[in-house]
């Protein structure tokens, strides 16, 4: 998620392993807790697949099992474009992929940045630090959603994660409809990347499951969109 303006400045992460915060564990489980995410036993999902970039439209299909496998095949386009919306659909189904707390960010030492000042609050929330797992991360959090969620990949970039809307499931669960992507250089110092998603899901047998999905991002002086759309859906047995 971005700042208001100016430069973003990394956040530094101790050496020493702070203290776990029980309010920012709390802060943490609630919008865990308010996701929709798929339920345990189920096994993915099949559907016929439509691509249009930039006004080419291409066909295909794609398999889905969550955590697992995501196979993509869409006639006509290039390895790098087949890779291209395989990754964004692996990476939409392992944010609705079930997981527990307990299993998941549980697992570290929660607690509020120190940076933060809590009488002046800032426009997104109370930003919780993540210690302990492969990668330096953090979140801001208001009214018990995710504002920004914040990712460092060990020696190539910077990743935030601005939402800037959700919408709710049937089950009165949310997913985050719309958000933006930023990639900075490794020390926070120059954006290399932005990418704009707005998602769109379709209720399938009582289940939430992707219909939509259009990326916008900038490339060679343009601002390019491409749209998948997915019909057709056939669930896949475990």
């Amino acid at each position: 998620m971005m700042q208001g303006s100016g430069i973003v400045k990394p956040m530094a992460f101790p050496t020493a392993t702070p203290a776990d915060d029980p309010a920012a564990r709390r802060l943490v489980q609630e919008a865990h807790g308010r996701m929709y995410r798929w339920p345990a036993d189920f096994g993915g999902y099949r559907a016929r697949l439509s691509l249009n970039d930039e006004g080419r439209v291409y066909t295909g299909r794609v398999s889905l099992v969550p955590r697992k496998e995501t196979a993509v095949h869409v006639e006509g386009a290039d390895a790098t474009l087949q890779e291209w919306v395989r990754e964004r659909l692996w990476t939409q189904g392992m944010h609705l992929a079930f997981s527990t707390f307990e299993k998941g960010d549980g697992k570290y030492v929660l607690s509020f940045d120190p940076d933060d000042d809590p009488a002046v609050p800032h426009p997104r929330g109370r930003r919780v630090r993540l210690t302990g797992g492969r990668l330096e991360s953090w979140y801001r959090i208001q009214d018990g959603r995710y504002t920004q969620i914040g990712r460092i990949t060990p020696m190539t970039e910077r990743r935030v994660n601005t939402i800037e809307r959700y919408d709710r499931a049937p089950d009165g669960r949310q997913y985050s409809s719309h958000y933006v992507m930023t990639y900075f250089s490794l020390d926070g110092q120059t954006v290399i990347g932005m990418e704009s998603y707005v998602n769109e899901y379709t209720d399938v047998n009582g289940l939430w499951l992707p219909w939509r999905r259009r990326v916008s991002f900038g490339e060679r002086g343009l601002v390019k969109t491409r749209v998948i759309e997915l019909l057709e859906h056939e669930m896949i047995e475990r």
